[in-house]
């Protein structure tokens, strides 16, 4: 910290500053959201926030002025819209600089997880979905768009998902995580925070560590896990996301081992200070200082002083926690050094966005001028239409226009079932639903929602509308549409107390089966009774159990939570418009029994289409592997080669052909497997894909080159190393990998 170019600067503030002043840097008590009242265009400071300034004499960040949702309960009627933004946020930073003895400006958060938490924000694919792309750059780009929409409207961080792995699909949080592979969530982190940081923001990465292993896919769950796991599953993100130049790394609430994740300090300085050099903001998940502290049952004066010294400097929906750390300080439970480098690394960061030197938006319509430009949506469709992908077609895709449509299901009328969880109220008029683009592009649609959730619907008005449609179109899943249900939350543990309505995804909504919900799958046998063509189109947070679904369906495409653009994606898709391109980030498996399925694991591949070493009452466990997917297009690999291009250094090259005539993207993969090595290997490590496209019948090269980063282990000597080995290379499209060759690691 000592050889940033700001340190000498903030360490100037710092000495000025007493130790109240120190304290609201590091506690952000006052959520964004309760800071403000609107009254038509105009906007009053509460007498909390004007409270806490007058206390404390500084507040070092506040998170969510924007968010506008059921936890919030703000909306187009009380909240903060696109032409408010930047005036509030001016507003803000202009009365702290009026009321406070310093006058540091403050850091302003914001949840970004797939698009702002905002009113009128675009909302992209939740992070699965982009997984599901494997197209890193296209993320680049969008996390580009978010950070410059996050610096016109006066914010400063934004909070993104990016370090768990989504290791359990009965976890409501899943739909967050891009996939079950450390590998490519690596890459993804990496472009997701070069991408935010492009745009003029601070990123903040969440949530560290290894709080996607929680048991039974319980949110929040314990997580029993070795130094190896850690390393090999846990945190390849978390290094590329630092070495990407993450800001602000925000700490899980799960406990590895029986160590809540906020009192970890071989997780937070050992291996997230000393190990991976990370210098920035540690901030703290909203109420975890608190939980930590209830968890361990300290008092709130000595928990205070336990989760400042384990490594967290900055505490989010804080409840007043860490304002105990002024009597710790005192009773001598913790050294104000301490606090002082927590809020150094916070000032620090302030400099390095340029904060102190202007705290202003100059042009406060800029952006509203940038929403109507139309990138984010042309973003938000690309996204949506890389990120679908193509289970199953005996050949009922694409549709031709000349068909008579059957539209079936809850998601095909309510634009909020296509957006995930964290997202704002919405304009629904502004937007699409499946039914409607639909209805745009075929002259004879039927539509009617089918099915219901609970399972409470009656079939007969679908069967007399569906006996003369050509084709069926259903959607299936489940929802994370917290804006179409009530949800009632703890703000003192941060929890979802109750919700009324139907959720199986999402933030506190994990489930012990992955059946599909309600009656989804007896409308899909009633027209599958009835002689029609059926497609399927998946729409959730998670993998389901689609065993009978994949016995029974003509075609089958998953397009996850696709976003604002998500209705004409899938439509494009449906119709040829856009030959489908994804390939699964996660696998599918049988059923819930079987779990956990994740391809890395330690077990043998697949053997005559059963998996080995597994239950006798159930011999196959995965449906859809990792890296799965169809296209309207066909593919084929040969001429696979090997060179040595340095010690221990290796270029690989395969040569791919599009065989059909239709042009297409194929996402080429390979995979390795280590033999002989101090420990046992995964059977498949994913280690270089490739997005390629290749016009009808012609064919290229495509480089890997595996060097250090992609064949060390983490050896018996706790450590990283290259071992004396053998390596396997696979090359092809999971589970199809018929290319092989082997190199000699010395």
């Amino acid at each position: 910290m000592k050889n940033n170019k700001y340190y000498t600067k903030a360490r100037d503030i710092l000495d000025k500053m007493t130790l109240k002043e120190k304290i609201g840097q590091v506690s952000q008590t006052v959520g964004g959201y309760r800071c403000f009242e609107r009254n038509g265009e105009d906007f009053t400071f509460t007498d909390e926030l004007k409270n806490f300034i007058s206390e404390y004499g500084s507040i070092g960040a506040i998170s969510n002025i924007l968010r506008a949702d059921g936890f919030t309960n703000h909306n187009y009627s009380n909240g903060v819209e696109a032409r408010h933004r930047a005036k509030i946020a001016n507003a803000f930073q202009k009365y702290i600089l009026e009321n406070t003895r310093l006058k540091i400006p403050a850091l302003i958060e914001v949840e970004a997880n797939h698009g702002l938490q905002a009113l009128d924000s675009v909302v992209f694919p939740t992070n699965l979905g982009m997984g599901c792309t494997f197209d890193t750059q296209l993320y680049n780009k969008v996390m580009e768009s978010v950070g410059k929409e996050i610096r016109l409207s006066g914010n400063h961080i934004g909070f993104v998902t990016m370090f768990d792995m989504a290791r359990d699909p009965r976890w409501g949080r899943v739909e967050e995580f891009f996939s079950e592979d450390p590998y490519l969530a690596s890459k993804f982190a990496e472009n997701g925070v070069k991408g935010i940081k492009r745009g003029g923001a601070l990123a903040c990465c969440k949530h560290y560590c290894a709080t996607g292993d929680g048991m039974g896919g319980i949110n929040t769950a314990e997580v029993n896990i070795g130094e190896r796991e850690l390393h090999d599953i846990h945190l390849p993100a978390v290094k590329s996301a630092v070495d990407a130049g993450a800001d602000v790394i925000m700490a899980a609430y799960n406990t590895i081992d029986g160590i809540p994740g906020h009192m970890n300090k071989h997780i937070l300085r050992d291996i997230l200070r000393e190990e991976l050099k990370f210098e920035g903001i540690v901030l703290s998940d909203g109420f975890g200082v608190g939980r930590a502290i209830l968890q361990m049952g300290y008092d709130k004066v000595t928990g205070s002083a336990a989760v400042l010294k384990s490594g967290i400097d900055l505490s989010l929906a804080d409840g007043g926690w860490f304002l105990n750390l002024y009597d710790a300080i005192n009773d001598g439970l913790v050294n104000e050094s301490i606090l002082d480098e927590a809020v150094l690394r916070i000032l620090i960061k302030k400099f390095e966005i340029g904060l102190f030197d202007n705290p202003y938006v100059s042009d406060e319509n800029e952006f509203c001028r940038y929403l109507e430009s139309g990138e984010q949506n042309e973003l938000a469709y690309k996204s949506a239409t890389e990120s679908i992908v193509l289970l199953k077609n005996n050949g009922v895709l694409p549709i031709k226009k000349k068909n008579k449509l059957a539209l079936f299901g809850q998601h095909a009328d309510n634009i909020y079932h296509l957006l995930g969880d964290y997202t704002a109220y919405q304009n629904v008029n502004s937007h699409k639903t499946l039914k409607q683009v639909f209805e745009e592009c075929f002259d004879d649609v039927y539509f009617d929602k089918g099915w219901s959730f609970e399972g409470d619907y009656n079939f007969e008005k679908v069967l007399e509308g569906a006996k003369d449609c050509d084709v069926a179109i259903v959607t299936v899943g489940g929802t994370s549409a917290r804006a179409v249900t009530k949800s009632v939350f703890d703000e003192k543990n941060g929890a979802v107390k109750e919700t009324t309505g139907f959720l199986d995804c999402g933030e506190a909504c994990d489930v012990a089966s992955l059946k599909l919900p309600g009656n989804q799958i007896e409308l899909i046998r009633t027209l599958k009774a009835m002689g029609k063509s059926v497609i399927a189109v998946l729409i959730g947070g998670r993998p389901y159990e689609l065993t009978e679904l994949d016995t029974i369906a003509d075609g089958i495409i998953v397009a996850w939570y696709p976003g604002i653009m998500g209705a004409q994606a899938i439509r494009d898709v449906i119709i040829g418009k856009v030959n489908p391109s994804g390939k699964l980030s996660i696998s599918f498996p049988v059923c819930a029994d079987v779990l956990p399925v994740y391809y890395n694991s330690y077990l043998p591949p697949p053997t005559d289409g059963y998996d080995t070493n597994t239950y006798i009452n159930s011999k196959r466990r995965v449906l859809y592997p990792f890296g799965y997917g169809l296209s309207y297009s066909k593919f084929q690999y040969s001429d696979i080669s090997v060179a040595e291009i340095s010690k221990n250094s290796f270029e690989i090259n395969v040569v791919v052909e599009n065989v059909s005539d239709v042009d297409g993207f194929e996402t080429v993969q390979l995979y390795i497997h280590g033999k002989g090595n101090s420990v046992r290997r995964r059977y498949r490590e994913l280690k270089g894909f490739e997005r390629v496209f290749l016009k009808a019948h012609t064919k290229e090269k495509v480089k890997f080159v595996l060097g250090y980063e992609e064949l060390k282990v983490w050896s018996v000597n706790n450590r990283f190393e290259l071992e004396n080995s053998t390596v396997e290379v696979f090359v092809g499209s999971n589970p199809d990998l018929p290319l092989k060759c082997i190199i000699k690691i010395d």
